[in-house]
């Protein structure tokens, strides 16, 4: 056989190989966009209260109820909160269910929203009577005083109202400092010390580096600075993000 009819029939038999590796690549995304999209199936208990549609693989204790209204407060401190949007929300307290659909392939979590397809908010093991989540970690959850199951679900469902209003694509087309920073913001409802962390911050202090303490509280003084000292609203904001770099720089500038 001829070199060139070798050749030839790699080529061939390679093509046919990526041909149907790629049906397999798109099958698989086929299959898990499904999944995303009706994560009912895996839920077996479920309630309704007010505007929110709440789903778990254990029991729904009835405490739910406060953690709800709690999450509701929060939520209305943001211009942008539209009370009779419906909100669904997923408690994955099987680590593999917040692994699989909070789209990180990850159980390390605190809660995930689902803004480009669904509008689904997933939290992760929580314990609903006390108004707390599970840490993800062998340490203690950081800031828990502020930081609430009631948190998380506001802070999540937060994303999902960004993405109503700027976008399916937010996460992308706008800085993480700006959307994590709001959600923090509405997620806290208020319970900010804008002066503490603002010294916080000109020490250096590492519970204002995300890299080293995984919080927002460097993004949340930011927001919290453009909304509440300079006078903007969020739409202003979204509309010409500056760089953080300036935000930065504007804060320092400020006498203590």
């Amino acid at each position: 056989m001829k070199l060139k009819e070798v050749a030839a029939g790699w080529r061939n038999r390679a093509k046919k190989y990526v041909k149907r590796l790629s049906i397999v690549a798109a099958l698989v995304v086929l299959a898990y966009v499904w999944i995303l999209a009706f994560p009912q199936l895996l839920f077996s208990h479920q309630l309704t209260y007010g505007n929110y549609e709440v789903w778990s693989d254990q029991p729904i204790t009835p405490q739910i109820t406060q953690v709800l209204d709690d999450a509701t407060r929060r939520l209305r401190t943001s211009e942008l909160y539209e009370p009779d949007r419906n909100n669904k929300i997923f408690f994955c307290n099987a680590s593999w269910r917040l692994w699989l659909y909070g789209q990180r392939f990850s159980d390390k979590l605190g809660g995930a929203a689902d803004s480009w397809l669904t509008g689904n908010v997933y939290i992760r093991s929580s314990n609903i009577a006390a108004n707390r989540i599970y840490s993800p970690v062998a340490e203690p959850i950081l800031d828990a005083d502020q930081r609430p199951l009631s948190y998380f679900i506001a802070h999540e469902i937060t994303h999902i109202i960004e993405s109503r209003e700027f976008g399916r694509l937010v996460h992308i087309r706008y800085p993480g400092w700006l959307t994590e920073g709001y959600a923090d913001y509405v997620g806290k409802g208020g319970d900010f010390d804008f002066d503490k962390a603002r010294k916080l911050l000109a020490t250096g202090d590492p519970l204002l580096d995300y890299q080293k303490s995984y919080l927002y509280r460097r993004f949340e003084l930011e927001v919290f600075f453009l909304i509440n000292k300079k006078g903007l609203t969020v739409k202003q904001i979204f509309a010409d993000p500056p760089p953080e770099a300036d935000v930065l720089e504007l804060l320092k500038r400020t006498p203590l």
